[in-house]
């Protein structure tokens, strides 16, 4: 019988539809869920620091530390009870009885990129342990991320002279000139510049250095957009200390030195207290009876280049002037044909894996060239 309404076949059909089809987003979105937390596990970087007196700012010891760039990599690792994102140090008597070799540096050896394992010193050690077993190679690691040689002696001091290493290497990066400045990391981070975090160098007129240490009350200049010199920091800089108005003239957004153009007023400093920090560590770790190293490190950003490269030629003269060894990157790939890119992230300018393996594969070739810095 004819009711006049009409059949609800259609109603029915178009609810089975919208269910399934629901069902099928949700399906998506679950298994898009999924692959995105496997890849992953996290999406805000965590970096637990804290002050540690004479020595500046390190990871929180024991502190979980998450780092991503949202492209290239995930990774969660704690800091050791010094604070480093390495192993927990060893005993000084068992260091003591092997060929420790001592890393320092700035975020090439903190390697928040990848996990303690895939890092070049713990890698180094993998691969002495089958070419050069008779030194007993091993390894510790003392990273910063964004400092400088100067900023770094207190890692020598406080934590890896402990362990009597036979040898401490440098990683050197194209960055350290302006990090080892302390105004210009002032201009650059916004620190007050005679309230800085880190140990840092002061010059006097008469041309002599003198090591300034950090300062627990460290503060920012209350200025947003760190990193960039707006008009306002330029201000807020000059108010703080009329000497940043050489920085300022003579500087560009990154330090570019040039040869043989004479060198701006912020080049020459930043030589010379890189020049002052490798004197301290070659006195301090000669007179621990050990050996010191450079290496020179590249990527993509950073890069260490030939020996045309105005900074390297730099680095190396400060180096030989020192009787300072120098192991580069560069020149171990250009040997072996490899690529710079391949060893680098592709949205980040920092080691990956095979990076890292490349730093310890340019090692290992310097040790066997030089065993007799184990007392071989």
């Amino acid at each position: 019988m004819d009711n006049g309404k009409p059949p609800r076949r259609w109603q029915s059909v178009v609810g089975w539809n919208v269910l399934f089809l629901s069902l099928g987003a949700a399906l998506i979105f679950i298994d898009w869920e999924a692959w995105f937390h496997s890849r992953a596990p996290f999406t805000e970087t965590r970096l637990p620091t804290r002050f540690v007196p004479g020595v500046g700012l390190l990871n929180e010891p024991g502190a979980e530390v998450r780092w991503t760039n949202h492209a290239d990599f995930w990774v969660a690792q704690r800091a050791n009870r010094w604070g480093f994102l390495d192993r927990e140090p060893p005993i000084p008597e068992q260091a003591a009885q092997t060929c420790h070799i001592a890393f320092i540096g700035d975020s090439f050896v903190e390697a928040k990129e990848v996990p303690v394992a895939a890092k070049f010193h713990v890698r180094l050690e993998e691969l002495a342990a089958r070419a050069l077993p008779r030194l007993n190679i091993t390894t510790s690691a003392y990273g910063r991320s964004a400092t400088g040689q100067i900023n770094q002696l207190p890692f020598y001091d406080k934590y890896a002279r402990s362990l009597r290493p036979k040898l401490v290497v440098l990683v050197f990066t194209r960055n350290d000139f302006k990090d080892n400045h302390r105004l210009w990391v002032g201009m650059v981070k916004g620190w007050d510049p005679d309230r800085a975090p880190y140990v840092f160098a002061d010059k006097t007129a008469a041309g002599a250095f003198a090591l300034r240490p950090p300062d627990p009350a460290w503060r920012r200049l209350p200025i947003p957009g760190e990193g960039k010199l707006s008009v306002r920091l330029r201000a807020e800089l000059l108010a703080q200390d009329p000497r940043y108005q050489s920085i300022i003239e003579a500087s560009k957004p990154h330090l570019r030195t040039t040869l043989p153009a004479p060198p701006t007023p912020l080049s020459t400093e930043a030589v010379e207290f890189t020049a002052f920090a490798l004197d301290e560590f070659q006195r301090r770790v000669v007179d621990a009876g050990a050996s010191l190293w450079l290496l020179l490190a590249t990527s993509r950003v950073l890069h260490l280049g030939d020996a045309s490269d105005p900074l390297r030629v730099i680095v190396e003269e400060l180096a030989e002037a020192r009787g300072i060894p120098v192991v580069s990157m560069h020149d171990y790939l250009v040997r072996q044909g490899r690529r710079v890119n391949a060893g680098v992230f592709p949205y980040d300018g920092h080691w990956n894996p095979t990076g890292h393996r490349w730093a310890a594969e340019a090692l290992l070739e310097r040790l066997q060239q030089r065993p007799e810095v184990c007392g071989a």
